[in-house]
C-alpha cells in the first residue's frame, strides 16, 4: 500500500472497516495520509481518497478507526479532517464518492453511530453528534467529564458509555439532545474501550476486569 507520508505519518494504528457495497465486499484501511478500499479476496486497492492530512504534517499517525454505516465509512485523522467517504468507487475518489467532513474529529478515540448520528468524542472529552448522512452539526462542544480519553465510546440500548483514563464512565444518552443520565468512578487507571455483552458491561483498568450488571436471562429455549 503506497504513500507519501513522511516520518511518523505512515504509522497506522487503527483497525480496518468490512464494508458491503452494491458490487461487493471491501476491506476500508486508513492511514498513510490516506484512505484505501482493497477487494478482499486479493488485496488490489480500488480506490483511494487522499487528503487526511492536509498539511502534511510529518507527525500525522492516525490511531482512531474508520467506522462504517452500510456503504458510508467515516474516517478519522489527527482530529482533523474527519471525512464520510462512499465505499464502491475506483480510483481517486475525490469528486465522485467524498460525502462530507468536520474538523471536529477526535484523535484516539473511534467515533460510533447509531445508524442516524455519529458521536465524536475527543481527547480531551468534548462530544460532538453529527448527522451521519449529511454531516450537519446535532449539537457540539459538549462536555463529559474533564480528562483524557483514550477508550472509544460504546453505544448499546440508546446510550453511549464514554469512559476516560481515569476510569470515570459518563453515561450519555443517544440521540439529538445532549444529556447525561449517569456517571461512575472505577478509581483505575484505563485505556480500554468498555465491551457490552448480554446486558453486562466489561471495563479493564490497569489492575482489575469489572464486570458491572446481571447478565440476561436467556429466552425461553435458549441456553
Amino acid at each position: 500500500r503506497p504513500t507519501k507520508a513522511i516520518r511518523e505519518s505512515p504509522d497506522s494504528y487503527t483497525t480496518p472497516a468490512i464494508v458491503k457495497t452494491k458490487t461487493g465486499v471491501e476491506l476500508v484501511v486508513s492511514g498513510g495520509d490516506c484512505v484505501t478500499g482493497h477487494d478482499l479476496a486479493t488485496g488490489k486497492e480500488l480506490w483511494r481518497l487522499n487528503g487526511l492530512n492536509p498539511r502534511n504534517n510529518p507527525s500525522y499517525r492516525i490511531v482512531a478507526s474508520p467506522v462504517a454505516l452500510d456503504d458510508l465509512v467515516f474516517v478519522p485523522s489527527r482530529e482533523r479532517p474527519l471525512v464520510a467517504v462512499r465505499a464502491g468507487g475506483r480510483g481517486d475518489v475525490l469528486r465522485s464518492h467524498f460525502v462530507w467532513s468536520t474538523n471536529n474529529g477526535p484523535d484516539v478515540p473511534t467515533p460510533v453511530t447509531d445508524g442516524k448520528y455519529l458521536y465524536i468524542v475527543r481527547d480531551n472529552g468534548v462530544v460532538f453528534c453529527y448527522d451521519a448522512h449529511t454531516g450537519a452539526e446535532i449539537y457540539g462542544r459538549q462536555r463529559v467529564r474533564p480528562g483524557t480519553y483514550s477508550a472509544s465510546p460504546v453505544l448499546a440500548d440508546g446510550k453511549i458509555y464514554v469512559t476516560s483514563e481515569d476510569g470515570i464512565t459518563s453515561v450519555v444518552k443517544a440521540g439529538p439532545q445532549f444529556e447525561i443520565l449517569a456517571e461512575n468512578d472505577l478509581d483505575g487507571y484505563t485505556l480500554s474501550s468498555p465491551v457490552i455483552v448480554n446486558g453486562q458491561i466489561f471495563i479493564r483498568t490497569d489492575s482489575m476486569l469489572w464486570a458491572v450488571g446481571r447478565p440476561r436471562d436467556p429466552a425461553p429455549g435458549k441456553k
